[in-house]
């Protein structure tokens, strides 16, 4: 882990406006993919829910639309611009059952009783999650579903191989290696989960295959990379002039049209578990 980006207090991404329009982005592209992970977990109506690492909101606007106008969800994240947004989101949705608070997740202490502790593409930045859940669970009590989805950067791959894709990749995997945050925290989650004393979680692994011009695919990798890109310089990974990232996009697409290939973005693995 790079000494810089240990911090838990630091999001290798930021979050400036770019970023959080990324997310935003996304929250679209994944969205089905987390709400069916919330739906097996045992989301309901009613349910209290702590969403850690919220942004801009995405999640805990799936985990409002379960548990519904007797239910509510609190979000909490360290940046102040983002919980802004989420506010300002949920007011224009017009959704009461939702609300946003500054906290860090690393060290937020429960202050009221919750039902449910979700989250996405969080626990990959913690240094140590396990500890952070743990905390968690034991002030959450007996019976509190923890569900998080996170992904495997490692599963990204097209077919046939595209030269273009392969080398975006391996940007964004040694961009994060190197930045401290764990690049396959999908297939990790049963042994964050135990450690932290919980049940051994049930696990789903699932992912988007696209292809053809229209895929919003191509923009995602772009989208990422565009972000990391003054770290990756700063690392000495890539040049800007390398990776020319205001044509990767189209560039990654002619290649995989031309290959009449598809492009797999990193998969998603859900795991859930009840609080013993």
């Amino acid at each position: 882990m790079n000494p810089s980006f240990s911090s838990a207090s630091t999001y290798v991404l930021g979050h400036s406006d770019p970023e959080v329009q990324r997310l935003e982005n996304q929250a679209r592209f994944i969205g089905d993919l987390t709400e069916d992970i919330l739906r097996r977990a045992g989301l309901a109506p009613g349910m209290r829910v702590l969403d850690l690492g919220c942004g801009a909101g995405d999640v805990s606007f799936l985990a409002a639309s379960f548990v519904g106008p007797n239910g509510s969800v609190l979000g909490i994240d360290q940046a102040p611009g983002v919980i802004d947004k989420a506010r300002e989101r949920a007011r224009h949705a017009g959704l009461d059952n939702a609300r946003f608070e500054v906290a860090s997740v690393a060290d937020f202490d429960l202050a009221e009783p919750v039902d449910a502790v979700i989250g996405r593409l969080i626990l990959l930045h913690l240094p140590d999650p396990a500890a952070t859940l743990r905390r968690l669970a034991e002030r959450a009590g007996a019976g509190t579903l923890f569900v998080f989805h996170e992904m495997d950067m490692s599963t990204a791959r097209s077919l046939p191989e595209s030269p273009l894709c392969a080398q975006g990749m391996r940007w964004i995997r040694e961009t994060f290696r190197r930045a401290g945050v764990e690049t396959d925290m999908g297939s990790k989650l049963y042994s964050t989960f135990r450690r932290a004393g919980l049940p051994g979680p049930e696990m789903l692994l699932s992912a988007r295959i696209e292809g053809g011009p229209d895929s919003f695919a191509y923009q995602y990798m772009a989208e990422v990379l565009r972000t990391l890109l003054p770290l990756a310089e700063r690392f000495g990974i890539a040049s800007a002039d390398a990776v020319g990232i205001d044509t990767l996009a189209t560039r990654l697409r002619d290649e995989i049209v031309a290959l009449d290939g598809v492009m797999q973005p990193p998969a998603f693995v859900g795991a859930w578990t009840r609080v013993a």
